[in-house]
Protein backbone atom coordinates (compact mmCIF):
# COMPACT_ATOMS: atom_id res chain seq x y z
CA UNK A 1 0.00 0.00 0.00
CA UNK A 2 2.91 2.44 1.07
CA UNK A 3 4.45 1.87 -2.70
CA UNK A 4 0.59 2.85 -4.31
CA UNK A 5 0.74 6.01 -2.55
CA UNK A 6 4.37 7.09 -3.01
CA UNK A 7 3.77 6.28 -6.43
CA UNK A 8 0.66 7.73 -6.28
CA UNK A 9 2.30 11.10 -5.33
CA UNK A 10 4.93 10.66 -7.80
CA UNK A 11 2.27 11.08 -10.58
CA UNK A 12 0.78 14.25 -9.56
CA UNK A 13 4.28 15.63 -9.31
CA UNK A 14 4.57 14.50 -12.81
CA UNK A 15 1.57 15.36 -13.77
CA UNK A 16 2.27 18.81 -12.75
CA UNK A 17 5.76 19.06 -14.58
CA UNK A 18 3.99 17.87 -17.60
CA UNK A 19 1.36 20.38 -17.46
CA UNK A 20 4.35 23.23 -17.27
CA UNK A 21 6.46 22.33 -19.97
CA UNK A 22 3.49 21.72 -22.19
CA UNK A 23 2.57 25.03 -21.25
CA UNK A 24 6.13 26.78 -21.85
CA UNK A 25 6.33 24.70 -25.44
CA UNK A 26 8.91 22.18 -24.43
CA UNK A 27 7.67 19.44 -25.61
CA UNK A 28 9.66 16.49 -25.79
CA UNK A 29 10.31 17.18 -22.16
CA UNK A 30 6.57 17.01 -21.80
CA UNK A 31 6.43 14.12 -23.45
CA UNK A 32 9.11 12.27 -21.08
CA UNK A 33 7.18 13.57 -17.84
CA UNK A 34 3.75 12.23 -19.31
CA UNK A 35 5.41 8.63 -20.17
CA UNK A 36 6.54 8.97 -16.20
CA UNK A 37 2.93 9.34 -15.13
CA UNK A 38 1.25 6.88 -17.45
CA UNK A 39 3.37 4.14 -16.41
CA UNK A 40 2.72 5.05 -12.86
CA UNK A 41 -1.10 4.17 -13.05
CA UNK A 42 -0.21 1.30 -15.26
CA UNK A 43 2.39 -0.01 -11.96
CA UNK A 44 -0.37 0.56 -9.32
CA UNK A 45 -2.68 -1.35 -11.47
CA UNK A 46 -0.36 -4.63 -11.83
CA UNK A 47 0.39 -4.34 -7.89
CA UNK A 48 -3.19 -4.04 -6.89
CA UNK A 49 -4.10 -7.27 -9.54
CA UNK A 50 -1.47 -8.99 -7.60
CA UNK A 51 -2.92 -9.13 -4.68
CA UNK A 52 -6.54 -10.22 -5.32
CA UNK A 53 -5.44 -13.59 -7.17
CA UNK A 54 -6.83 -15.24 -4.04
CA UNK A 55 -10.22 -13.34 -4.85
CA UNK A 56 -11.92 -15.06 -8.35
CA UNK A 57 -14.70 -11.74 -8.16
CA UNK A 58 -11.85 -9.33 -7.87
CA UNK A 59 -9.13 -10.80 -9.99
CA UNK A 60 -12.12 -10.59 -13.15
CA UNK A 61 -12.85 -7.00 -12.35
CA UNK A 62 -8.80 -6.35 -11.88
CA UNK A 63 -8.18 -7.51 -15.64
CA UNK A 64 -10.82 -5.51 -17.21
CA UNK A 65 -9.46 -2.08 -15.23
CA UNK A 66 -6.02 -3.74 -16.24
CA UNK A 67 -7.01 -3.84 -19.85
CA UNK A 68 -8.77 -0.25 -20.09
CA UNK A 69 -5.91 1.05 -18.33
CA UNK A 70 -3.67 -0.25 -21.32
CA UNK A 71 -5.73 1.13 -23.58
CA UNK A 72 -5.70 4.59 -22.22
CA UNK A 73 -1.55 4.14 -21.97
CA UNK A 74 -1.85 3.61 -25.69
CA UNK A 75 -4.16 6.56 -26.18
CA UNK A 76 -1.89 8.70 -24.03
CA UNK A 77 1.26 7.26 -26.85
CA UNK A 78 -0.53 8.59 -29.56
CA UNK A 79 -1.39 12.22 -28.11
CA UNK A 80 1.85 12.25 -27.04
CA UNK A 81 3.33 11.40 -30.39
CA UNK A 82 0.72 14.24 -31.94
CA UNK A 83 2.24 17.02 -30.31
CA UNK A 84 5.57 15.89 -31.73
CA UNK A 85 4.51 15.74 -35.82
CA UNK A 86 3.43 18.48 -38.27
CA UNK A 87 -0.43 19.47 -38.10
CA UNK A 88 -1.76 17.01 -40.77
CA UNK A 89 -0.12 13.71 -39.15
CA UNK A 90 -1.17 15.42 -36.06
CA UNK A 91 -5.21 15.10 -36.64
CA UNK A 92 -4.13 11.33 -37.41
CA UNK A 93 -2.65 10.53 -33.80
CA UNK A 94 -5.01 12.41 -32.28
CA UNK A 95 -7.96 10.61 -33.73
CA UNK A 96 -6.21 7.29 -32.88
CA UNK A 97 -6.05 8.31 -29.19
CA UNK A 98 -9.38 9.35 -28.68
CA UNK A 99 -10.04 6.17 -30.40
CA UNK A 100 -7.83 3.90 -27.84
CA UNK A 101 -9.73 6.20 -25.10
CA UNK A 102 -13.70 5.16 -26.39
CA UNK A 103 -12.55 1.57 -26.65
CA UNK A 104 -11.38 1.87 -22.45
CA UNK A 105 -14.46 3.97 -22.20
CA UNK A 106 -16.56 1.04 -23.62
CA UNK A 107 -15.03 -1.32 -21.69
CA UNK A 108 -15.46 0.47 -18.29
CA UNK A 109 -18.96 0.94 -18.77
CA UNK A 110 -19.64 -2.67 -19.92
CA UNK A 111 -18.20 -3.71 -16.95
CA UNK A 112 -19.79 -1.43 -14.54
CA UNK A 113 -23.43 -1.69 -16.28
CA UNK A 114 -22.43 -5.73 -15.95
CA UNK A 115 -21.77 -5.26 -11.44
CA UNK A 116 -24.56 -3.17 -11.04
CA UNK A 117 -27.82 -5.46 -10.25
CA UNK A 118 -30.02 -2.83 -12.18
CA UNK A 119 -29.77 -0.04 -14.46
CA UNK A 120 -31.59 3.69 -13.69
CA UNK A 121 -32.49 4.79 -17.66
CA UNK A 122 -33.61 8.26 -16.68
CA UNK A 123 -30.17 9.08 -15.91
CA UNK A 124 -29.41 8.79 -19.85
CA UNK A 125 -29.79 12.39 -20.42
CA UNK A 126 -26.81 13.27 -18.17
CA UNK A 127 -24.82 11.43 -21.15
CA UNK A 128 -26.29 15.17 -23.27
CA UNK A 129 -24.06 17.58 -20.85
CA UNK A 130 -20.77 17.60 -22.15
CA UNK A 131 -21.49 17.61 -25.72
CA UNK A 132 -23.93 20.55 -24.96
CA UNK A 133 -20.99 21.99 -23.39
CA UNK A 134 -18.67 22.11 -25.86
CA UNK A 135 -21.24 22.99 -29.02
CA UNK A 136 -22.61 26.02 -26.70
CA UNK A 137 -19.09 26.93 -26.11
CA UNK A 138 -18.43 27.39 -29.76
CA UNK A 139 -21.63 29.20 -30.54
CA UNK A 140 -20.12 31.67 -28.07
CA UNK A 141 -17.33 31.57 -29.94
CA UNK A 142 -14.90 30.82 -26.86
CA UNK A 143 -13.55 27.44 -28.41
CA UNK A 144 -13.28 27.08 -32.26
CA UNK A 145 -14.29 23.14 -33.56
CA UNK A 146 -12.95 21.81 -36.37
CA UNK A 147 -13.54 19.01 -38.19
CA UNK A 148 -11.35 16.85 -35.85
CA UNK A 149 -13.47 18.04 -32.83
CA UNK A 150 -16.41 15.72 -34.50
CA UNK A 151 -14.50 12.74 -32.63
CA UNK A 152 -13.77 14.45 -29.66
CA UNK A 153 -17.68 14.97 -29.50
CA UNK A 154 -18.43 11.83 -29.72
CA UNK A 155 -15.73 10.92 -27.32
CA UNK A 156 -17.24 13.09 -25.18
CA UNK A 157 -20.78 11.55 -25.15
CA UNK A 158 -19.20 7.94 -24.75
CA UNK A 159 -17.53 9.27 -21.94
CA UNK A 160 -20.70 10.18 -20.58
CA UNK A 161 -22.24 7.15 -20.68
CA UNK A 162 -19.20 5.75 -18.74
CA UNK A 163 -19.83 8.08 -16.26
CA UNK A 164 -23.59 7.60 -16.13
CA UNK A 165 -22.86 3.77 -15.90
CA UNK A 166 -20.64 4.69 -12.62
CA UNK A 167 -23.16 6.69 -11.00
CA UNK A 168 -26.12 4.27 -11.73
CA UNK A 169 -23.87 2.18 -10.18
CA UNK A 170 -22.83 3.87 -6.85
CA UNK A 171 -26.70 4.27 -6.57
CA UNK A 172 -27.86 0.86 -7.03
CA UNK A 173 -24.55 -0.96 -5.64
CA UNK A 174 -23.15 1.75 -3.04
CA UNK A 175 -19.42 0.70 -1.67
CA UNK A 176 -16.08 2.21 -1.09
CA UNK A 177 -15.59 0.60 -5.28
CA UNK A 178 -18.96 2.64 -6.85
CA UNK A 179 -17.69 5.53 -4.45
CA UNK A 180 -13.94 5.28 -5.91
CA UNK A 181 -15.33 4.12 -9.47
CA UNK A 182 -17.97 7.36 -9.71
CA UNK A 183 -15.29 10.06 -9.00
CA UNK A 184 -13.18 8.57 -11.04
CA UNK A 185 -15.35 8.81 -14.16
CA UNK A 186 -16.39 12.07 -13.30
CA UNK A 187 -12.86 13.47 -13.20
CA UNK A 188 -12.14 12.04 -15.93
CA UNK A 189 -14.75 13.60 -18.04
CA UNK A 190 -13.74 16.67 -16.43
CA UNK A 191 -10.44 16.44 -17.86
CA UNK A 192 -11.33 15.67 -21.10
CA UNK A 193 -14.02 18.07 -21.87
CA UNK A 194 -11.17 20.45 -20.23
CA UNK A 195 -8.80 19.02 -23.39
CA UNK A 196 -11.31 20.55 -25.67
CA UNK A 197 -10.52 23.73 -24.79
CA UNK A 198 -7.19 23.30 -24.48
CA UNK A 199 -6.75 22.38 -28.24
CA UNK A 200 -9.55 23.79 -29.61
CA UNK A 201 -9.64 27.14 -26.74
CA UNK A 202 -9.35 31.04 -28.46
CA UNK A 203 -7.71 32.31 -25.04
CA UNK A 204 -4.11 31.48 -24.74
CA UNK A 205 -4.59 32.36 -20.86
CA UNK A 206 -7.45 29.84 -20.50
CA UNK A 207 -5.79 27.08 -22.69
CA UNK A 208 -2.59 27.29 -20.72
CA UNK A 209 -4.56 26.81 -17.27
CA UNK A 210 -6.49 24.38 -18.33
CA UNK A 211 -3.46 22.05 -19.45
CA UNK A 212 -3.11 21.37 -15.59
CA UNK A 213 -6.60 20.74 -15.02
CA UNK A 214 -6.24 18.10 -18.04
CA UNK A 215 -3.34 16.27 -16.62
CA UNK A 216 -4.15 16.52 -12.80
CA UNK A 217 -7.68 15.54 -13.22
CA UNK A 218 -6.97 13.02 -15.71
CA UNK A 219 -4.16 11.12 -13.77
CA UNK A 220 -6.27 11.32 -10.65
CA UNK A 221 -8.65 9.45 -12.77
CA UNK A 222 -6.38 6.72 -13.51
CA UNK A 223 -4.78 6.63 -10.14
CA UNK A 224 -8.84 5.75 -8.72
CA UNK A 225 -9.29 3.42 -11.12
CA UNK A 226 -6.09 1.41 -10.90
CA UNK A 227 -6.77 1.34 -7.03
CA UNK A 228 -10.50 0.62 -7.12
CA UNK A 229 -8.78 -2.59 -7.95
CA UNK A 230 -7.72 -2.91 -4.37
CA UNK A 231 -11.48 -1.94 -2.66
Amino acid sequence: MIGIYVISGLMVVSAFITAAFYVNEHRVVATIAKTVSSLGFMLIAFIALSKNFDNVTNLKYGMVMLTGLMLCFVGDVFLMMKELFTERTANLYLLLGVGAFSLAQIMFAIRFVMYADRFIFWLLPIVLIAPAILLVSHKLNIIRLEKTAVGLIVYSVIIGFAMICALNLLIVNPSRRSVAIFVALLTFMISDTALCYTYYGRSITLRRILNYVVMLFYYAATILLAYSILL
